[in-house]
């Protein structure tokens, strides 16, 4: 029996002929450097004063209540904005609408576009540049998944949606919506990178 535990406690104690508790410290701060790089530690642990969960269908109403009570400014990125002439109404047309009316009310509004083939957003860029929104296609080198929404410098929508009649009625969908300053500045930071490559270089201007 003795010699059984020793043999346990040998497997149990190596790996691949190294110590264990090195091989686990080594892990261990292998996963940190990798953390540490992607996610940089002033952004892990923000404040919020509020994190709503916007799971399949609460997206829309959610979204649509937010824009309608903007006062200040929206910064949107998003992957796929579907306008179909079949849906007219449809939600993902009415948060388009959405971003005209803040616009007509005054406020600073910028949205960027994926860029690509695989996806179909050139209605939704003719829509919104008719009616005099700041709308790009980002940089076609690199594709921008994001689908993010920063109000007021202050609310932040994050999540898997996009405005598609798919996204928002039929798939199961994840976001958040979060009200906290620190996140949304981190996050409108992230949207100015993205615009000022989608501009080519320059940071783009509101154009009324």
């Amino acid at each position: 029996m003795s010699g059984l535990a020793d043999s346990r406690q040998q497997t149990v104690g190596s790996r691949h002929g190294k110590p264990l508790s090195l091989y686990a410290v080594c892990r261990l701060l292998s996963t940190l450097l990798c953390w540490w790089s992607l996610f940089p530690v002033p952004s892990l642990a923000l404040p919020a004063q509020e994190v709503t969960p916007l799971v399949d269908t609460d997206y829309f109403p959610a979204v649509h209540e937010a824009l309608l009570g903007a006062k200040k400014s929206v910064f949107c990125v998003m992957y796929h904005a579907q306008l179909s002439p079949r849906h007219p109404m449809g939600w993902e047309s009415m948060l388009l609408r959405d971003l005209i009316s803040a616009s007509k009310r005054g406020l600073e509004v910028k949205v960027i576009l994926e860029d690509s083939p695989e996806v179909e957003n050139k209605y939704a860029y003719d829509f919104l540049k008719g009616a005099g929104v700041p709308v790009f296609y980002d940089t076609p080198d690199r594709s921008t998944h994001c689908k993010c929404i920063v109000i007021d410098e202050e609310i932040t929508i994050v999540g898997s949606t996009n405005w598609t009649y798919s996204g928002l009625r039929l798939n199961h969908e994840a976001a958040v919506l979060i009200r906290s300053k620190e996140v949304a500045r981190a996050f409108r930071e992230a949207f100015d990178k993205i615009a000022i490559s989608a501009s080519g270089g320059q940071t783009p201007e509101v154009k009324k």
